[in-house]
């Protein structure tokens, strides 16, 4: 009965979530599709190692006080102690972010010749308008403020393009304008939540308190190590590309890598925060056999979509590299199936990390990335001169399945979901049996858009009429029935 609960539960979070970040997944192909018609390969290539950098600078520096207000906001709340909470995550980051602000003045009169001004401080821009940003919209997901969620993440990723598009045709074009036109939004987006949560009300300098610091810092601290180390896992091969191989070609790698990574990303954020303020719940009343149960529904949710996600992707990585990006990007297409497996592993590392944060023993998550996260990039610093840029794909890939195996073998001590394996045969077996229908088509067919889009179409059908006729949708489709009869 709880199994069923929990289901019904996550089922109806994620009928929320899913819809909106698959329209961001499709915003974001856009968006790569327009940036590598607007932009140089060159140009490309900063941008895909300035954006991840001042992403994991934000994680390394302000990550820990983002997890920190996710993980305890719904705790304080109960406590009517929220105003601490908030006014301490306030002094916290303004000192840190004037801090920045310091060394880079510091940085930039010692060693104004290393990096143009423009760029250093536009950067510092995207920097603090992002990290409001994702700490304040991450406080939305806590405390269930799903639609507004929603609407800001996808009128977000909206408004990106269209302003980059505006500065693009009436400025010179550089990565400065990708940088000011993502500041300027993320800066919108946090000043919006802010008024609408009324966050002055929660902000009182005199309540900032070293006690409920210490907490937050104990349980983020081990994060900024996880981030640094997730950052090499992720990232690292970019670096390495540029150093071996120059800036075009790592803008060729950046954009197919991100083909792939903006279909992940959308299915890992639809579900995961569907299941995770559950699961914080479940756990937070001392209700294992519920978390656990939300856990392995989480993970039913998350092969559901993104195993047949990844065959898709391995299988029409050609078209749809040819289809999304200008020509001179298109070479690097066969990334696009490497890191969609990469990223299904990554993704399913995230399920096991919960017995980690949970139990706020963020310390093991830090020594797998960290061991993965140095494979990775000794396998670049290796391959990627003598095999070029492509194999950095697949030994990113290598790592993941790595990690992830590092991550189930810790986690299942813990916590860690359990599924029948007659689940596991459905999905695969509906996914791979669709997925040859895919390599006909691909070997047969002149691909376009309105054939690529029918493909996917027909695939999603194919795929759904197997998982219902082997009964593994019979519980979903029990409750779309209950919700039209209502």
């Amino acid at each position: 009965m709880k199994a069923n609960t929990s289901k019904k539960v996550i089922s109806k979070d994620i009928m929320f979530y899913l819809p909106a970040k698959i329209l961001e997944g499709v915003v974001g192909f856009i968006t790569i599709g327009v940036y590598t018609r607007l932009f140089t390969p060159e140009i490309y290539g900063d941008y895909g190692v300035i954006n991840p950098t001042i992403n994991v600078i934000f994680l390394i520096i302000l990550g820990w006080l983002m997890h920190s207000l996710y993980r305890y906001i719904n705790a304080y709340k109960d406590k009517n102690n929220v105003e601490e909470l908030c006014s301490t995550a306030f002094v916290s980051y303004i000192t840190l972010v004037g801090i920045v602000f310091i060394i880079l003045l510091i940085f930039q009169l010692i060693g104004s010749d290393i990096i143009e001004t423009k760029l250093l401080f536009s950067s510092f821009f995207m920097f603090v308008a992002y990290g409001l940003n994702q700490i304040l919209m991450n406080l939305l997901v806590a405390i269930k403020k799903i639609k507004l969620n929603l609407v800001l993440s996808l009128c977000g990723v909206v408004l990106k393009l269209l302003l980059t598009i505006l500065l693009a045709f009436n400025f010179p074009r550089s990565v400065i304008i990708i940088l000011i036109a993502n500041g300027t939004v993320d800066l919108l987006k946090a000043m919006i939540v802010f008024i609408k949560l009324k966050g002055y009300r929660y902000i009182n300098l005199g309540k900032a308190s070293k006690g409920t610091f210490d907490v937050m810092i104990k349980y983020g601290f081990p994060l900024i190590g996880l981030s640094l180390t997730l950052f090499v896992l992720n990232i690292s091969d970019r670096y390495v590309i540029i150093y071996f191989c120059g800036r075009d070609i790592s803008g060729i790698y950046t954009a197919n890598y991100s083909l792939a990574s903006a279909v992940y990303t959308m299915m890992m954020m639809g579900i995961m925060r569907a299941v995770y303020p559950n699961l914080l719940e479940a756990w937070g009343k001392k209700d294992m056999d519920r978390t656990k149960d939300i856990l392995s529904s989480g993970v039913r949710y998350y092969l559901l979509i993104c195993i047949p996600a990844t065959v898709g992707l391995v299988m029409l990585s050609e078209p749809i590299s040819r289809i999304c990006l200008a020509g001179k990007y298109q070479g690097g297409y066969s990334i696009i199936g490497w890191a969609s497996v990469g990223m299904l592993f990554f993704g399913l590392s995230e399920y096991c990390n919960k017995a980690w944060e949970l139990t706020a023993n963020t310390k093991v998550i830090l020594t797998n990335s960290l061991i993965s996260g140095l494979i990775n990039l000794v396998l670049n610093i290796i391959l990627v001169p003598v095999y070029g840029y492509k194999v950095a794909a697949i030994t990113t890939m290598i790592s993941f399945v790595l990690y992830f195996v590092l991550s189930f073998t810790g986690a299942k001590k813990v916590l860690i979901w359990k599924l029948k394996p007659i689940i596991y045969i459905r999905i695969v077996g509906s996914a791979l049996a669709f997925g040859v229908l895919l390599i006909i088509a691909v070997s047969s067919l002149e691909f376009s858009v309105p054939i690529l889009l029918l493909s996917i179409v027909v695939s999603i059908i194919i795929y759904g009429v197997l998982l219902l006729v082997t009964g593994e949708l019979t519980e979903e489709l029990k409750m779309i029935r209950r919700l039209f009869r209502r």
